[in-house]
């Protein structure tokens, strides 16, 4: 990379100033930029070439660091490496005037991907996957940092058209996690967590929840991780184990998370306390070892227990981070994912509400393996006949 560290700050070298446009920012100047949501850089590697210009900030300097025509995804890669050392608080930016290509540019190369992964898997549900892109293209604009009116109406009509699906959970759960086997660079953790909390709600808890109870929990899971947008990218995005003070620095994602949303309410925007409830509460555990307050047990027993909705979106995100490729582990399948649940379950969750779940993901994995077991051998024709429907999937992916 063309950055280097010196006494915790970046020193730009003589080579990337003679190739790039460097300039001085300040506070009014930087106004013309918007911060790039990293998740999305392996995505943005395959779209072949785009007609806006990505800066690359060190300090108080901006660096025009890929123009149009130098456009490729090894430069992609330099500017994901450098953001994940630990070498302190820097940023990719576009202009804001050209954030629409930008976000033209990751939709183009997102649904080509879902129609490939469709092509590639007869066992996806294509409906479960609109579902699914709705949800990401409103995770995408909360995860990019900015609650305004414009992103909780998309994030609102995301949840309705959730809703109205009426998706059947073994089959939502299994594409859901079959996709990321197809291809992991579509995997959204938020829609994930909306979507898989709007099914525990709907189907699997005891006490009957309303239409509009439903919808708050499935907004919940889309905001959960507001407050990961003011975490520092270092430590967002390292690779090894968090030092104990890195810990600290991440788990302020609940308590921020909140904050952002209170001020968004605060503003006017339509979104319901109890949403930024969930953010604030979404890693708390039942026997009271989680963060940030260390509550237990149900609010509806205890006036410092957990909220009914956060102790939905808890699951549903633990669930999701397993089975999702992360920098600091690989994905795992949904049987390991599951198992890992139910040895943590007696004092991490609620077991009226995990023990549904679980039986819901073990019935998705049998309707699963039964489609595979249906699918023709023709094909597997290139791949063996002893191969596997999902080893088979997996090389088609990579080819």
């Amino acid at each position: 990379m063309t950055m280097e560290q010196k006494s915790k700050h970046y020193v730009i070298k003589e080579e990337t100033r003679k190739r790039c446009k460097v300039f001085k920012i300040d506070e009014t100047s930087f106004k013309r930029f918007r911060k790039l949501n990293h998740e999305q850089f392996p995505v943005l590697k395959e779209a072949g070439s785009i007609n806006f210009p990505i800066y690359f900030r060190a300090g108080d300097e901006m660096i025009e660091f890929i123009r149009p025509e130098e456009f490729s995804p090894l430069l992609i890669d330099q500017i994901k490496t450098t953001l994940e050392k630990p070498l302190g608080q820097i940023d990719v930016f576009v202009l804001v005037a050209d954030y629409p290509k930008y976000q033209n540019a990751i939709t183009s190369v997102r649904q080509k991907k879902y129609k490939h992964v469709l092509e590639l898997d007869p066992t996806l549900d294509p409906k479960v996957m609109e579902v699914f892109e709705d949800l990401s293209a409103a995770s995408q604009m909360i995860v990019k940092g900015g609650i305004n009116n414009l992103v909780v109406t998309k994030a609102k009509e995301a949840v309705s058209k959730l809703m109205e699906s009426q998706l059947e959970s073994a089959v939502s759960i299994g594409t859901l996690s079959r996709m990321i086997l197809c291809d992991s660079t579509l995997y959204d953790h938020s829609a994930s967590v909306a979507m898989l909390a709007g099914i525990i709600a709907t189907q699997l808890i005891k006490t009957p929840l309303s239409k509009e109870e439903v919808e708050l929990v499935s907004q919940g899971g889309l905001y959960h991780d507001a407050g990961k947008t003011c975490v520092p990218n270092d430590i967002l995005n390292k690779p090894g184990k968090f030092s104990p003070e890195e810990y600290d620095v991440m788990k302020t994602h609940t308590t921020l998370g909140n904050e952002e949303l209170i001020k968004a309410i605060t503003k006017g925007a339509p979104i319901d306390r109890l949403v930024a409830k969930v953010a604030l509460e979404h890693h708390e555990r039942w026997d009271g070892h989680g963060y940030p307050f260390g509550k237990k047990g149900r609010l509806e027993d205890d006036p410092h227990g957990i909220h009914l909705y956060a102790r939905i979106v808890m699951i549903a995100d633990v669930y999701s981070a397993l089975i999702m490729k992360r920098v600091y582990k690989e994905a795992y399948t949904p049987q390991k994912a599951i198992a890992i649940m139910k040895d943590l379950a007696p004092t991490d969750y609620d077991m009226e509400i995990f023990e549904p779940f679980r039986n819901m993901i073990d019935k998705s994995i049998k309707l699963y393996e039964e489609k595979e077991k249906q699918l023709d051998k023709s094909h597997l024709i290139i791949l063996g006949e002893k191969d596997s429907f999902a080893n088979a999937l997996r090389k088609l992916s990579h080819k």
